[in-house]
Protein backbone atom coordinates (compact mmCIF):
# COMPACT_ATOMS: atom_id res chain seq x y z
CA UNK A 1 0.00 0.00 0.00
CA UNK A 2 1.35 3.45 -0.92
CA UNK A 3 2.34 5.76 1.89
CA UNK A 4 0.40 8.86 1.10
CA UNK A 5 0.60 11.88 3.30
CA UNK A 6 -2.50 13.96 3.84
CA UNK A 7 -3.09 17.08 1.83
CA UNK A 8 -1.60 19.87 3.90
CA UNK A 9 -3.06 23.29 4.59
CA UNK A 10 -1.22 24.59 1.51
CA UNK A 11 -3.14 22.09 -0.66
CA UNK A 12 0.01 20.17 -1.59
CA UNK A 13 -0.05 16.39 -1.40
CA UNK A 14 3.18 14.47 -0.71
CA UNK A 15 3.26 10.89 -1.96
CA UNK A 16 6.41 9.44 -0.40
CA UNK A 17 6.11 6.13 -2.27
CA UNK A 18 6.07 7.83 -5.68
CA UNK A 19 8.53 10.58 -4.58
CA UNK A 20 6.13 13.23 -5.72
CA UNK A 21 4.56 16.45 -4.47
CA UNK A 22 1.39 17.51 -6.27
CA UNK A 23 -1.21 20.24 -6.28
CA UNK A 24 -4.51 20.05 -8.14
CA UNK A 25 -6.10 23.31 -9.20
CA UNK A 26 -9.17 23.68 -11.42
CA UNK A 27 -8.97 19.96 -12.21
CA UNK A 28 -5.37 20.22 -13.46
CA UNK A 29 -2.41 18.72 -11.61
CA UNK A 30 1.01 20.31 -11.17
CA UNK A 31 3.77 18.24 -9.61
CA UNK A 32 7.37 17.98 -8.49
CA UNK A 33 9.26 14.70 -8.59
CA UNK A 34 12.38 13.74 -6.71
CA UNK A 35 14.69 10.82 -6.09
CA UNK A 36 16.32 9.71 -2.88
CA UNK A 37 19.62 8.24 -4.12
CA UNK A 38 20.75 7.63 -0.56
CA UNK A 39 19.55 8.23 2.97
CA UNK A 40 19.76 11.93 3.80
CA UNK A 41 19.78 13.21 0.19
CA UNK A 42 16.86 14.49 -1.87
CA UNK A 43 17.44 15.06 -5.59
CA UNK A 44 14.74 17.13 -7.32
CA UNK A 45 14.26 15.92 -10.90
CA UNK A 46 11.27 17.78 -12.36
CA UNK A 47 8.79 20.53 -11.63
CA UNK A 48 5.83 20.43 -14.02
CA UNK A 49 3.08 23.04 -14.13
CA UNK A 50 0.69 22.72 -17.06
CA UNK A 51 0.08 25.91 -19.02
CA UNK A 52 -3.59 25.97 -17.99
CA UNK A 53 -2.59 26.78 -14.39
CA UNK A 54 0.79 28.39 -15.02
CA UNK A 55 1.89 31.84 -13.94
CA UNK A 56 0.39 31.58 -10.45
CA UNK A 57 3.45 30.62 -8.43
CA UNK A 58 2.48 26.95 -8.19
CA UNK A 59 5.90 25.64 -9.19
CA UNK A 60 7.49 27.86 -6.59
CA UNK A 61 5.09 26.56 -3.93
CA UNK A 62 5.96 22.96 -4.81
CA UNK A 63 9.69 23.65 -4.58
CA UNK A 64 9.28 25.51 -1.28
CA UNK A 65 7.36 22.60 0.21
CA UNK A 66 9.79 19.91 -1.01
CA UNK A 67 12.86 21.83 0.12
CA UNK A 68 11.24 22.77 3.44
CA UNK A 69 10.41 19.14 4.16
CA UNK A 70 13.92 18.01 3.22
CA UNK A 71 15.60 20.61 5.40
CA UNK A 72 13.27 19.84 8.31
CA UNK A 73 14.51 16.24 8.14
CA UNK A 74 18.12 17.41 7.88
CA UNK A 75 18.51 16.11 4.32
CA UNK A 76 20.99 17.50 1.80
CA UNK A 77 19.71 18.69 -1.58
CA UNK A 78 20.63 18.31 -5.22
CA UNK A 79 18.66 19.16 -8.33
CA UNK A 80 18.70 18.49 -12.06
CA UNK A 81 15.53 20.58 -12.47
CA UNK A 82 16.53 24.03 -13.72
CA UNK A 83 13.54 25.70 -12.06
CA UNK A 84 14.20 24.21 -8.61
CA UNK A 85 17.93 24.91 -8.92
CA UNK A 86 17.31 28.61 -9.59
CA UNK A 87 15.09 28.90 -6.51
CA UNK A 88 17.48 26.93 -4.29
CA UNK A 89 20.46 29.04 -5.31
CA UNK A 90 18.60 32.27 -4.42
CA UNK A 91 18.20 31.37 -0.74
CA UNK A 92 21.40 31.15 1.31
CA UNK A 93 19.98 28.60 3.77
CA UNK A 94 18.88 26.37 0.91
CA UNK A 95 22.11 26.89 -1.05
CA UNK A 96 24.09 25.66 1.96
CA UNK A 97 22.25 22.33 1.78
CA UNK A 98 23.27 21.70 -1.85
CA UNK A 99 25.74 18.89 -2.52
Amino acid sequence: MARRGPVSADGIHHDETRHRYSLRLEGVEAYLTYEQPREGLIHITHTIVPEAIGGRGIGKRLVHRAVGDALARGDALSSSCWFATVLIEKKPAWREALV
